[in-house]
């Protein structure tokens, strides 16, 4: 079956790998859309991400929609050809932080897409029965593959400790941040300010509800008239962006770090004006089982995912995708690529 390669840095090959024979604990799947992340772009456009090092040849996503395709479907109350939504991550649910409830931070987890483990940019894939999650019938591929980036959010609010009418500064306008810019109004934020130095991003953030969008935190400064803001989120690659978010905050405020930074390390900061806010820092690894809640703020109609999706395509497409998205070409906000085809 054809699949997407990651051979190394800005180096992607359709090529041919095995279909997956499923064992006695997974079920097959025919996969129907998967949305390209940030960090498969990280991948694409460092040949790492972190520590994580594409050494062979890496099939990437995990942001994905799939067909139950395996005869034993009635064994999970699904029918053959049915949609569902594919958690990327396996738990082991052995280790302390699964038995106390934080999975995301299992020290045995194995998580599709990142090496070694394959991705879904391929025909079929295999999952066990707890990665499954049916879905209401009219969700499309698209709206089921967009549950895994809308967990990210909702993990990132559940740091958050968002209050009532508190002032929110974003920085970020890149899909992450977009969800989030919905789920904290969706929550009762008051003032929202958002800022990406993409110009049409910060745009699509101002469609989307924002109050105020620039180029730079230093606006932000400038909006709040030097106090900053009750809740910092941020979501960008940037080394700096750590830095920023003590800028943006308000003393004793929170900041939540969602974005993955280009290299390994935040760029070196002033600790001073960190001591003197004493704001409360959390950071976000993946996400935790918020997949149903994730599939009810969608059904509640409080996210629109086809306002974030910009380009779409098949396998053929896909090393195009991955250049426009990565380089932010085209007004590249989120892409959808269909390894079988463009569903009916």
């Amino acid at each position: 079956m054809r699949a997407l390669f990651i051979h190394g840095e800005k180096d992607l090959r359709i090529g041919e790998k095995p279909k997956p024979e499923p064992t006695a604990d997974e079920y097959l799947l025919k996969v129907a859309s998967v949305l390209v992340c940030g960090s498969d772009l990280h991948y694409y456009m460092e040949g790492k991400l972190g520590t994580r090092l594409i050494e062979k040849p890496q099939v990437p996503g995990h942001e994905i929609a799939a067909w139950i395709w395996d005869d034993r479907a009635p064994e999970l109350g699904l029918k053959k050809g049915q949609l569902v939504a594919v958690e990327p991550s396996r738990f082991c649910g052995e280790c302390h932080y699964c038995k106390t409830g934080i999975p995301n931070l299992c020290t045995n987890i194995k998580f599709q897409g990142s090496p070694p483990n394959p991705g879904a940019l391929t025909e079929y894939i295999t999952a066990p029965k707890e990665a499954i999650f049916a879905v209401p019938d009219h969700f499309t591929p698209d709206m089921t593959a967009a549950l895994e980036p809308i967990g990210i959010g909702v993990h990132a609010m559940k740091k958050a400790d968002l209050q009532l009418a508190d002032s929110v500064a974003i920085l970020g306008c890149g899909p992450i941040g977009l969800v989030l810019l919905q789920l904290v109004r969706a929550h009762g934020a008051g003032k929202v300010y958002c800022v990406d130095p993409i110009g049409y991003r910060a745009q699509k953030a101002k469609e989307l509800g924002a109050d105020k969008v620039g180029a730079s935190y230093e606006e932000i400064v400038e909006w709040t008239d030097g106090k900053g803001c009750d809740l910092v989120i941020e979501a960008t690659t940037s080394p700096n962006a750590f830095a920023e978010s003590v800028a943006v905050v308000k003393a004793a405020g929170r900041i939540v770090l969602v974005g993955i930074p280009t290299g390994v390390n935040y760029s070196e900061m002033n600790a001073m004006p960190f001591r003197s806010k004493e704001p409360t820092v959390k950071i976000c690894n993946r996400m935790g089982e918020v997949f149903p809640e994730a599939i009810e703020l969608v059904l509640r109609g409080h996210i629109d995912i086809d306002a974030l999706i910009t380009h779409r395509g098949t396998l053929d497409d896909a090393i195009d995708i991955f250049e426009r998205q990565g380089e932010h070409q085209d007004g590249a906000l989120k892409s959808v690529i269909y390894p079988n085809g463009y569903p009916e």
